[in-house]
């Protein structure tokens, strides 16, 4: 900006200056035509020419005027002469056409510079012959005149050039300071910060740029999040795997053992507690299988109906909600729900619903803490498994974030159940939502259908 306004400001002097020059010829080439007129009328002139009638003629015209005789000597004049002066007048200046000042001679009279022309006079007007006039117009009469004529164009391109500033500094500043904040977010993108540009409500060109700079921001931050993300999952991935294997073996050793002593001891059979734990079990090996499956689930698929994949979730985790006091409310449809997929996946994934909302609501000892599981059909043609808690909900804080990884409000929760929940539905062309509707904490995941059969509930 600082070279535009050096170049406006340029033009404005030099465009002032050549005014002024052009300003200045016209006045003088003004000036000498007037003194052309003076020229012609005393040549023209048919009264003497006295002391009187010149200073009429100077009061007129604002030049002095000098008489001087055959012998060159003054008769007349309007101004004081000195003896010096006298001399001087004797040598003749040259007599030629004037159409300028430039043309005329220079003397000093009086103590005052002075353009000189001589003029014949009139042989009416004088009393011998030979007698010539001189015109004298005052320099400093001059300067005046040009001071007139100068100085409004001076006057005009001083407020041009504080136009020109104060015109580039409003438009720097309208400028410099979006690129400013542009370039200090560019900075902060470089260090890894990536923050949005304050929103402007400007409409041009640095508007779309910040607009681009803001989506790339968003971009980068997507990416930054997906590699982290990555990392952890790679990085549980390979500590969790071997964990996961001697558990699971543990598991299924502790299974056999029990219905192994189910066999020998068929007195204990029907025991509630054995049932209990066996289900237990169960449910252990199906989370061991959320660490041995993280990030490479490479699912069967076959047609199944979803409400008895649902039902047998419900089945294992029923002792859980017996023991936690917390009540299980079912509502599957009479008809099959035919989904494709993979139904140990979506068993899981139903599994992992259910198990949230009982330890939404099992800690808050509340005599009215409910659960309720529900499979259906919307009026969309989607199956959906919904599950609803009475618990208090998500904290502000982690609602936005609830499907992403490692993210959990349990000190001792890993924050992987509802991001492989999420893995599931979308692996089905599915997706998971969660909403807050009649004080109850409602998950709703809505699948792709085979059929849309007639949903008459059962409880």
């Amino acid at each position: 900006m600082l070279t535009t306004l050096l170049v406006a400001t340029t033009a404005i002097v030099l465009a002032c200056a050549a005014s002024v020059c052009l300003a200045l010829s016209v006045a003088a080439r003004s000036n000498a035509e007037e003194l052309s007129r003076i020229e012609r009328t005393l040549a023209q002139a048919n009264y003497p020419l006295t002391e009187n009638v010149l200073r009429q003629m100077r009061g007129l015209s604002g030049a002095d005027f000098v008489l001087l005789d055959g012998q060159r000597r003054v008769v007349v004049a309007t101004l004081a002469l000195s003896e010096p002066d006298r001399e001087l007048l004797k040598t003749e200046p040259p007599r030629r056409h004037i159409d300028t000042l430039a043309d005329t001679t220079e003397i000093r009279l009086a103590g005052r510079e002075y353009f000189a022309h001589v003029v014949p006079a009139a042989r009416e007007a004088t009393v011998t012959l030979g007698q010539h006039l001189v015109v004298l117009y005052s320099r400093d009469q001059w300067w005046s005149v040009a001071w007139q004529v100068a100085l409004p164009i001076v006057g005009a391109g001083l407020v041009a050039i504080l136009l020109a500033v104060a015109l580039t500094t409003l438009i720097a500043g309208w400028l410099v300071r979006p690129i400013e904040a542009l370039r200090e977010q560019s900075e902060r993108i470089a260090a890894g910060q990536f923050e949005p540009v304050a929103h402007s409500p400007r409409n041009d060109e640095l508007a779309d740029l910040a607009n681009s700079i803001n989506r790339m921001t968003a971009r980068l931050k997507q990416y930054e999040d997906e590699v982290r993300r990555s990392e952890q999952l790679r990085t549980l991935d390979q500590l969790g795997a071997g964990m996961a294997h001697t558990l699971r073996n543990s598991a299924t050793g502790a299974r056999l053992a029990i219905e192994l002593f189910q066999r020998k001891n068929p007195e204990a059979a029907a025991s509630e507690s054995f049932g209990t734990a066996i289900h237990q079990l169960e449910v252990m090996e199906a989370f061991i299988q959320k660490f041995l499956h993280l990030g490479r689930r490479t699912a069967r698929r076959t047609t199944f109906d979803l409400a008895e994949v649902v039902a047998g979730a419900i089945e294992l985790v029923r002792p859980a909600f017996d023991h936690a006091h917390v009540r299980l409310e079912t509502r599957c449809p009479s008809e099959p729900i035919l989904v494709e997929g993979d139904p140990e996946s979506l068993r899981e994934l139903a599994l992992n619903l259910l198990l949230n909302a009982l330890e939404a609501t099992g800690g808050t000892r509340d005599p009215g803490a409910r659960v309720v599981a529900e499979t259906l059909v919307s009026a969309g043609h989607r199956a959906e498994i919904r599950v609803s808690d009475s618990g208090p909900g998500p904290a502000p804080e982690t609602s936005r974030r609830m499907f992403e990884p490692f993210v959990s409000e349990k000190p001792e929760g890993t924050g992987l159940g509802l991001y492989l929940s999420r893995q599931i539905a979308e692996a089905h062309g599915g997706s998971i939502r969660w909403c807050r509707e009649d004080d109850l904490t409602k998950f709703v995941v809505c699948l792709p259908s085979l059929e849309n059969p007639t949903t008459e509930q059962r409880s």
